[in-house]
């Protein structure tokens, strides 16, 4: 049927009419599928909130218990700082008891005592020297076993600024070390707070539904509403929040962790109590969602084989055309949508097909035509550097030597000239080279040399005629040719499917930045670069004749040597230029 004929009898039986009409049979289920989401989003929100919520009680709570260290802290260094009141009354050890010690006393008690103004969370404030002296604030009297107990040794003994508790009589200090009289007399402050005072702050009402733990920086448990303590199975989890098992029941955690005092609260709510409404709520859903997607899914089965049966052939046709057949034409007479693609989709391919023939040819006229430039480069320009050469000797010498050079260029020019063929030998290529650098040592008057490295099987082996005669140039003419010694290592050897050619020269180098512009101009084709014509018609021959897996690469190193490396085809020879050609 010819293609307007289908566009008109398109309406009925287009995909858009049989989409429409699967959507009205999965609207229940897709009712069933929204309660369901209803309810996940609903118990998300529960817990987001009560996170949040919790969170923000935590930290208020967190505020209130900071404010009150924060204040003794300053309070105690206030006591530190008031170097001009307390050193001169600070009694001196075995000083008998006389009115004026006693006034001294009295005088650091009512230094202190002015600090417990309105501070109901602080109990007492004491001043103790090395000595055992203790000026105190408050009027409860310090025995000296009261100074023995474990957590007084621990405070007097503290080096810093420190939190010290005292689990089994509730005892909650703050305590620093101070020095008085020029820093000779050692004494440490300490301020008793209030236990029940400072930690009520963690019984306010939204924290009094849940489970919660105060922890020290040290990890010693400080408060709890409850007895047992969870210990690491909370305060050591990545996470700050989650589920856990605590007392054979499922817990949700909150981990806060104080960013001024660096102590850890955390708060457990079981799940039962945190989704007790969700609970119900759930079961009903999930019969509900059962039902509607059983029904669903049946539905959706037939009703996508029925119309994905065309699309699944069309599919087919398109993995072939992806595989590389584009001799696939698709046979699909439907009066929709997919018809006019199948149509569609037949003459893309026709059109396809008829431009792949054209770009083959224009490729191999293009490589055909590139080839023949590059190599068509590379002679002249040898041949003008050898004139050059010759010129050069003879203007500044005037020697009768000047014959052997003669002699080695008509050699190098008749084998070059004469020697039509695309391909040489590894042997070939080195006849040229060594004629080559016969000229060059008599223009530059030294004794360069060239290391030959050849795996023996590899001397009949075929490369592009002056394949390896540029690299050598450039390695004299860039890299020894200031060199006494100069020398140039060709290695050639097989690896795994490729062949390795290596030029080395030991002469002055490049700089980095000079090498990595060359291999930029060298990767976009640049051959106004580095050399018009050198190492990238090299690397470019190499990759027209052979693909683009096979070239080139350069490394060097300032002041020591430059190596320019080049990858072949193991076969090489005239069969895999053809094949490339062909």
């Amino acid at each position: 049927m010819k293609k307007k004929e289908r566009k008109k009898t398109l309406g009925v039986h287009s995909i858009q009419t049989k989409i429409l009409a699967v959507c009205l049979i999965i609207a229940i289920g897709t009712t069933s599928v929204s309660l369901m989401i209803s309810y996940f989003a609903e118990i998300s929100t529960i817990k987001e909130t009560t996170e949040k919520y919790m969170e923000q009680y935590i930290a208020y709570a967190d505020q209130d218990f900071n404010n009150m260290l924060g204040e003794s802290k300053k309070i105690m260094l206030s006591i530190a700082m008031a170097q001009e009141l307390i050193s001169p009354n600070l009694v001196a050890p075995g000083q008998e008891a006389a009115y004026e010690s006693f006034q001294k006393k009295k005088q650091i008690k009512s230094f202190l005592a002015g600090f417990l103004s309105q501070k109901d969370y602080i109990e007492d404030i004491l001043l103790i020297t090395k000595d055992g002296e203790v000026y105190q604030a408050g009027s409860e009297f310090i025995a000296e076993k009261d100074l023995e107990s474990p957590v007084m040794k621990k405070a007097r003994s503290a080096k810093v600024l420190e939190i010290q508790y005292d689990d089994s009589d509730r005892k909650l200090i703050l305590c620093r070390p101070a020095f008085y009289q020029n820093n000779h007399v050692e004494a440490t402050i300490i301020v008793k707070l209030n236990y029940e005072y400072i930690t009520s702050v963690y019984q306010s009402e939204p924290l009094q539904s849940v489970v919660v733990y105060l922890y020290l920086p040290d990890g010693q448990l400080l408060y709890t509403n409850r007895e047992q303590d969870p210990g690491e199975i909370i305060t050591k989890r990545e996470s700050s929040t989650g589920y856990v098992e605590w007392n054979g029941n499922k817990q949700y955690y909150i981990r806060y962790e104080s960013a001024a005092s660096r102590m850890i609260m955390v708060s457990m709510i079981p799940q039962k109590v945190l989704l007790k409404d969700a609970a119900d709520l759930r079961n009903k859903f999930i019969l509900i969602g059962i039902g509607s997607a059983a029904a669903a899914v049946l539905m959706s089965i037939y009703l996508s084989q029925r119309i994905c049966a065309n699309i699944k052939k069309l599919a087919s046709g398109m993995e072939a055309v992806r595989s590389g057949d584009l001799s696939v034409r698709m046979k699909i007479n439907v009066l929709d949508e997919i018809g006019e693609l199948t149509d569609t989709f037949n003459m893309t391919m026709d059109r396809i097909e008829h431009l792949m023939e054209e770009v083959k040819l224009k490729e191999k006229r293009k490589r055909e035509a590139e080839q023949e430039v590059l190599a068509s480069q590379i002679e002249p320009h040898f041949l003008y550097n050898t004139i050059d050469s010759i010129q050069y000797v003879s203007h500044m010498r005037g020697e009768t030597e000047i014959e052997e050079v003669a002699k080695s260029l008509s050699e190098l020019l008749r084998s070059v000239l004469s020697n039509h063929n695309d391909l040489i030998t590894l042997w070939e290529e080195r006849e040229y080279i060594e004629n080559y650098m016969n000229i060059e040592r008599f223009k530059y008057r030294k004794p360069f040399s060239v290391l030959w490295d050849v795996e023996e099987e590899l001397w009949v082996y075929s490369v592009p005629k002056l394949l390896l005669q540029p690299i050598v140039e450039n390695a004299l003419i860039h890299g020894i040719a200031e060199k006494e010694n100069g020398v140039i290592h060709i290695k050639i050897y097989k690896q795994l499917n490729e062949v390795i050619c290596k030029v080395m020269d030991n002469g002055k180098g490049m700089k980095e930045e000079t090498v990595h512009k060359l291999r930029e101009e060298i990767e976009e084709k640049n051959k106004s670069g580095f050399r018009r014509i050198g190492i990238a018609n090299v690397f470019n021959r190499i990759q027209l004749l052979y693909g683009e897996p096979y070239g080139g690469t350069i490394s060097s190193c300032e002041g020591m040597f430059t190596c320019v490396e080049l990858h072949l085809p193991l076969r090489g020879g005239e069969e895999d230029v053809r094949s490339i050609n062909s």
